[in-house]
Formats: C-alpha cells, structure tokens, sequence
C-alpha cells in the first residue's frame, strides 16, 4: 500500500517542551563541531570598548611612569646618585685564584678606589658618571670566613651568602686550565693527527665540582643578574714539539678558541636562559698589576685596556637586579663596607648603605646572617665616601634613636600561662592529678583522646575483668613504653657522640631495608605474635574517610606546641604587614627620599588636615639609599669571633613577628645534586639544615604529601625521591612570603650535602600531617559477600578491640569485622560485594606527627613521662 501513511491516534505520547530559551550546552558543542571559542575576559573587552587614542593614552602614562621611576633610582637621595652597584665574582673551576685577579683586573683603571681590602673594594669610574661606582666582592674572600677551612662546601654557602647582596654576578670560566686527566694536550711528535683534535669539544673539565654545586645551589635560591666571563690565562705560542708549520699552528689556535667561545656561550644559555647568555672574553695574561714589573708590549697592553673597558662598561650600563625574592621583598638591608665592635658596651657599628625598596626602620628588629638577632640602639646618616662633602647637603650628622616601648621582644618562644586554660598545655600536671583521683578506673593514655579513649568502652567487660590489668594500669604502661620509645628514638645517625661506627653502620643497613621496605609495601605493618595489636597502635585511630574524616587541629597536642606561636590567620596576617609597608613606602615615595626620622613638615600638616590622629608612618625611619652608621647592642663577644676583621657583613630589617617561632610548613623537591639518597635515605625527623632566605636554622621536619582536597596531609616516611613535590613542617621563625628555601643534610665526613629546595607555604600549627599505616589479612574461607580472616590479629582481645574500625581489600571493597572466631585472632567479616579467594584485606589506621626540636635535650623522669626541655638554645637561627 504505496499511498498508506500512519496517522497516530488518540493515545499518542506527548512530551512537554524544552522550557529552555536557548540551546543545550550539548547542542552547542554539537553545532560547533569541535571548535573551542576563548572568552574574553572583562578586562580585555573594557579594553577593547575604549578607544584609539585613551589606549594609547593609557600606555604613554605607563611608559611615563616606569621612565620616572627609572630616573629617580638613577638621581637617588638628593641628587647623588644610588648606592653603588655590587658585582660579585664567583670562579666555577677548580682555583679560587682567577677571582682575585679579575678583580684587579676591573679596578687598575678606576678613577678612585675606597674601602681597598681583601674582601671588597668600591672603585669610581668617571666616564659612567652616577652609574659608575661600583662594590667588588670575591667569593673565596667576601663571605668564606663564617665557614671555617677553606672547602667546596664553605665556597657554596658563601656564594649563597654572595648573591643575596649582589645587583650582578660574574661567573669566571678559565678558558686555559688543563684536564689532568687527559695529560699534554695539543702536543704532536712525529707526525700523525693532533690529539687536540679529537677533543675539541671535550670543555667539560673546565667546570668543577665545586662550580656545579654553587651553580644548583646559587639557582635554587634564586639568582642575580648574571655575566660570564670568559677568562685567557696562559700565553699560548708555537714552540711546541710539532711537525706542523706556523700557520697550521695558528689556525688550530683560532680553530681552538672559536669552539671553547661556542662552548661557554652554550652553557650561559643553557644554566641561564636566552635573554642572560652574553659572555664576555678578558685578557689576563697580559695584565700587568705589579709596580717592580717591566711594561709588556704595546699591542698586548692596548687588547688588554680594550677588554677592560669593555668589561667595565658592560657592568655599569647593564640592567642589573637583585635576586626578586629580594629586590622585590619589603624588607631593607645593609651591605657593609666596614665595622666595629665596642668591648666595653657590647655594640656592633655596621656602615654601610641601605638598601630595598623600603625605609629603614629603627625600632625593628635586625638579623645580622650567621650571628643572630639584635635590637637596633640607633642609626646615625654619615657622608658617602665617594661623593664631596660640601656638597652632601647635611652639615651635621643625625642620629636616630630606638624606642624600647615601640621594639618588638627579642624572645623566640612565646611563655603561655597554665592558668589561662590554653589548650597547648596538655601536660598540665594538676589536671592529671585530679582525673587519676576522681576516676582511677577510666585513665587514659597521655595523648589519647576522647574518641579514642572511647573505644574502651567496645572491649568486652568479661574479657577486660578476666584480664590482669584494667584501663588505668594499661595507661600507666603505654606511657612506661612511651618514655622508653623516646630514649630509644634518641639513637639516630645524627648522634654520633652515643653511636659507635659499629651501631652507626647497623642503623644505616636498618634504614637502608626500611626504606626498601617501604617501597615496595608502603604503610604495610606487620604485628609480631608476642605483641598486642592494641598497645601496640593504641595511640593510632581509623577514620571512614580520609579526606572528609573531621580532626580536631588543637587536640592533644605536644608541649611543645605551647612554647611556640599560633596564627588565627596566616594569610590575613601578612596581608595586613604587606599593606602597612606598603603605605610606608608610598610616603617615602612621595617625599622623594628627603626625611629622616619622620615626614616633611608640609606632608605632615596635609595628613592632619586629611585624618585626625593618624600616626606618621615615617616616623623612625631613615630612607633607603642612605650611608649610615648601624649600631646594635647587646652582642655578645663570643659571637663576634665567628667573623674576620677583614670580611663583609650583611644585615637586614625583619618584619613585625619575624622573631617568632612557629611551625614553617615548605613545598619542596629533590636537588638534582643529591647523589647520595640512594647510600643513606633520608627519613622523617632527621636534623636538617634549613636556608630560609636570610636565616639558617636546625630542625627535625616531618615529610608530608601535599593534599589540595582535604586538610589532611599524609605522612611520608622517607624524603620522596625524583624530583617528586612534597611539604615539609618544621619549627622555624616566622617568614613571609615569597621566600626561597634550600635543604642541607651534614654527612658523616662533616660535609653538607644540598638534598631539596623549594619555599615557604605559610606559618600554620593546625596544618594536620597523618601517618598511615596498614593492618593485612587474608581470607581463608569465603562464601559470597562473609569472609573468614586470618594473620591480621593473634587475640581475640585485639579482634574486639578494633572491631569499631571500618575495613577495605586491595580490590576496592570496604567492609567491618562481625565477630571473632576461636582463639587466634581469626574473624569473621562482611563486605559490601563478594570478595574473591585471593584478595587481601585491609585495615587503615592514623596518627598525627609532629616536628621535633633539633637540640632538644631529654629531662630525667621517673618512667611516666618524658618532657623535652625547651630553652634557648633549642633553637639557634644565624
């Protein structure tokens, strides 16, 4: 029936409409077959709406405004020009020496040197005007003697300490070192090819050990404006012993420098960047610096004067910076070209310039690196020794002097008060008395919680009356263990004083298994047949989720917790620091650097005029860019003989609450430098040394993963190995940031090894770091969704002891203990789906750690309890 056509009828299906006024997201998908369109985002399309000639007026006022923050750096305080630019020098080969002669080098044709010793000197150049005064530091002579012997491991710290101060760093390549494992290079006799020839692109010699250590070392930190210099030493001539002619000799000469340039300038690129791979080539065998020496040669003394200006000229007209973290940080700091210590009243004098972005202030707190902390007594403007003193615009000094009532407490540890009723206090002795008295039969583990002492309570009352010892002698023994675990956990690699090479060599073969163990079964713990599984993991907890779970941040916590400080809000807090410096260097901004000690009496009757009551916020201030005379009392004389008369010292303005400890919680990864993780693993606790931007500490971190969906962090027993990202919590000072921060481990040589860097995340105690561990089963007997589980216990008593805790196998199934069956610690489970013959069942259990102290010292106790004395020295920053 070609013309038959269905007609629906009277019980046909309507389907209400799409109320939708547009299309679907599907349909659009659908309609643009794959094409992604950008939106703008409001910003650009504001943009967009204006018109031609407001954009270009826009970027004309820009343009103005970085062209005038330019010329201000240039003109400095009243017209003199900024601080001098400082140029460090650091030699990547196996010599020291070459940096020295560079910088002799550099300076035989300044106009006027200042402040000539062996660690610095400040040269004038003429030509170059204001931006030609410039402050030379060695690497082996400027920072070298806080460390000791002269080593690889002090030149790296003391580079470290090189590029926090310096605008610009010039990295020395000798081009002319010899391989000695290669021999006489370039030597031919009877004929044949040149051995020189075959290894021509073999310059990996010239960099050291040592040079590659500073390089990851000085990069992870954050690195200066970088230079390399390409450095000629050695005379090369003809004479060799070789059958070939001159110019055979002198083509290969030519042949030879092109690629050792190629070279170089590939590695610039490749350590620096595109835009930071200029190389300069110099000419030092031909300098000539002694006055009882004979003139070289006119042609070898004109190269020689080219390649000098040529390097000075690069350096003063160079766009140079300090590392961001610090040319962009609101904290200012001093570089000394000298100073001196008062025996009899116990001050330091530093003079130097200041330097940041920020004023000086001369009630804060003042961090001198690897000497401590100090109270600025007062700062006193001095004339810049390069500039004429007619012309200085000041005929008397002015001294600014500290208010002790406006100066923060130089005390690292806060001193809480038992009677407060803070909750740090979970020791309190008092309290402990009391609940022994009134309930004698419900006592509780130390540390133990509600939620844990509760499941007392599943435990069988026939069982627990049948058992030897109730609920409080349990508790009396747990906290017996507890004081003898941590005796014992004072045994580490790190005591060398206690260990014999013997014990060390066993301890590192322990770890070495454990570590392997943990790899290859991560968490898994096995319960030994003579040990209760309930004393043994009683301080431990199962949660049903891990990341929904709630743990309550303030329970339980150590007593060192309560000797530290607690921020409501990190976050909020330094936002709050950022903006008052902030508006402190607005204001000293807006008088161009012209106050001292408080602002211009004009601003001043516009502020009252603006706000009544509002505070000067230069008040005490000094501006940066200025010479002044640092002094800082209350410096002990056994400090001062860490230093050398002949050095440089650096030091810098903390910012409020600075100086107070707290738990540093950092993101960090592996170094690519550490070869040694493989040989000794480094676990959980172990003493560290932390480089936090300008401060250096000790301390026992606590390894964790870093979680982004939950505020639980899971614990890592060993430092996570290439180049994996993980949190590390350790006590600290305060620091805000952006802050760099780099890892060092002391190996058994009493050389420092570089392990991780990374930098500060926040200040936070309530951060919560888990460990986990994992109880295994394996099913005997199977029938559906029950399961019959055997070797996880090998009670019953600790069978009905964790029957509350939830259960999961390694196919992803979760169920809960139903009973127990005989006298062996088998029990009968229930899982949410069949479970299969060769599936393993497991049970998950947590624990909170926490960071330790590095110089803690155990206090004598009775066999109750071990405290951890916290005094002073508990932590040491330099």
């Amino acid at each position: 029936m070609p013309n038959h056509h269905h007609r629906s009828g009277g019980l046909k299906q309507t389907n209400k409409k799409n109320k939708r006024s547009t299309a679907s997201k599907r349909s659009l998908n659908r309609q643009a077959g794959g094409r992604v369109n950008v939106k703008a985002s409001s910003s650009a399309s504001a943009i967009q709406a204006e018109s031609k000639a407001n954009r270009r007026h826009r970027t004309q006022q820009k343009r103005d405004a970085s062209r005038l923050a330019a010329l201000q750096k240039r003109r400095g305080i009243d017209g003199r020009g900024p601080p001098p630019r400082v140029v460090g020098i650091i030699s990547l080969g196996h010599s020291n020496e070459i940096e020295g002669r560079l910088r002799d080098f550099a300076t035989k044709n300044a106009d006027d040197l200042f402040h000539k010793t062996t660690a610095s000197v400040t040269a004038k150049y003429n030509v170059h005007k204001k931006d030609g005064v410039v402050t030379f530091l060695t690497n082996s002579n400027a920072f070298a003697h806080h460390y000791g012997a002269a080593n690889d491991d002090s030149a790296i710290q003391a580079a470290l300490d090189l590029c926090r101060v310096c605008d610009l760093v010039l990295f020395v390549i000798d081009g002319d070192e010899v391989n000695e494992s290669d021999g006489i290079v370039g030597m031919n006799i009877g004929g044949g090819e040149s051995v020189s020839s075959q290894r021509m692109q073999e310059w990996d010699h010239l960099i050291s050990s040592r040079g590659d250590g500073i390089l990851a070392a000085v990069k992870a930190q954050g690195l200066p404006t970088p230079i390399t210099v390409l450095a000629s030493t050695v005379e090369r001539d003809g004479d060799h012993m070789t059958m070939k002619s001159a110019k055979s000799v002198r083509r290969a000469t030519l042949k030879r420098h092109q690629d050792l340039k190629k070279y170089v300038s590939r590695f610039a690129t490749t350590e620096f960047g595109v835009d930071n791979d200029k190389v300069i080539e110099v000419d030092l065998k031909n300098s000539n610096f002694e006055d009882n020496m004979m003139e070289e040669e006119n042609t070898a003394v004109d190269s020689s004067s080219k390649s000098s200006a040529s390097l000075i000229r690069t350096i003063c007209t160079t766009s140079a910076n300090a590392p961001k973290w610090v040319s962009e940080a609101q904290r200012p700091f001093i570089l000394s070209d000298r100073f001196s210590y008062e025996s009899t009243s116990e001050e330091l004098l530093l003079r130097g310039y200041i330097r940041g972005k920020c004023p000086w202030n001369v009630n804060s707190l003042v961090h001198v690196p690897n000497l401590g902390t100090f109270a600025c007594k007062s700062v006193q403007r001095e004339n810049p020794p390069h500039y004429p003193k007619h012309l200085s615009g000041h005929s008397a000094p002015s001294i600014l002097h500290s208010d002790p009532l406006k100066r923060e407490s130089l005390d690292l540890f806060a001193t809480p008060d038992a009677l407060e009723g803070e909750q740090n206090l979970v020791g309190f002795d008092e309290a402990l008395e009391y609940e022994e008295e009134e309930d004698p039969e419900h006592a509780r583990p130390a540390g133990w919680s509600d939620y844990q002492s509760s499941w007392l309570d599943a435990v069988d009352d026939m069982s627990m009356a049948e058992d030897e010892m109730d609920n409080g002698e349990l508790a009396k023994e747990l906290n017996q263990k507890k004081a003898t675990s941590s005796v014992a956990d004072t045994m580490e690699l790190d005591d060398e004083n206690d260990v014999s090479p013997e014990e060390r060599q066993a301890l590192i073969e322990q770890r070495r298994k454990n570590h392997k163990e943990d790899l290859d079964f991560p968490d898994e713990v096995d319960v030994p047949d003579d040990i209760n599984a309930r004393d043994r993991f009683a301080r431990y907890r199962s949660l049903k989720s891990f990341r929904k779970s709630y743990w309550d941040p303030k329970e339980s916590l150590p007593e060192s917790y309560g000797s530290i400080y607690h921020f409501k809000s990190f976050r909020a807090t330094q936002r709050d620091v950022r903006a008052d410096m902030k508006d402190t260097m607005e204001a000293a901004n807006a008088t161009k650097g012209n106050f001292w000690g408080a602002s211009p009496a004009a601003m001043l009757a516009e502020m009252k005029d603006e706000s009544d009551g509002e505070d000067d916020l230069l008040e005490g201030c000094a501006p940066s860019g200025s010479y002044v005379t640092l002094c800082l009392e209350n410096v002990s004389s056994k400090i001062i003989t860490r230093i050398s008369k002949n050095g440089v010292i650096s030091a810098v303005g903390l910012l409020p609450h600075e100086n107070k400890v707290a738990v540093l919680n950092m993101g960090l990864s592996q170094s690519n430098g550490c070869n040694q993780l493989e040989d000794i693993p480094i676990k959980s606790k172990d003493i560290l040394t932390f480089r936090c931007g300008w401060r250096t500490w000790k301390g026992r971190a606590v390894f964790s993963q870093n979680n982004l969906n939950s505020d639980k962090h899971k614990f890592e027993r060993f430092l996570p190995r290439d180049g994996a990202f993980f949190a590390a919590s350790v006590f600290g000072p305060v620091t805000y940031v952006p802050c760099p921060v780099l890892v060092f481990r002391e190996q058994t040589d009493r050389n420092i090894e570089f392990v991780s860097h990374g930098s500060i995340l926040t200040a936070d105690a309530d951060r919560i770091a888990v460990k986990r561990i994992v109880l295994t089963g394996f099913p005997v007997r199977v029938h559906k969704r029950t399961a019959t589980v055997k070797y996880m216990f090998y009670n019953p008593d600790d069978v009905r002891w964790f029957k509350p805790a939830g259960l999961m196998t390694k196919h992803g199934l979760n169920g809960h203990i139903i009973e127990s069956v005989g006298e062996h610690g088998t029990m009968k489970c229930l899982f949410n789906a069949p479970i299969k013959q060769h599936d393993t069942v497991c049970l998950p259990l947590y624990k909170r750690i926490y960071p330790k102290f590095a110089n803690t010292v155990p206090s004598s106790s009775d066999g109750a309890t071990v405290k951890s004395v916290i005094t002073k020295e508990a932590l040491q920053v330099l």
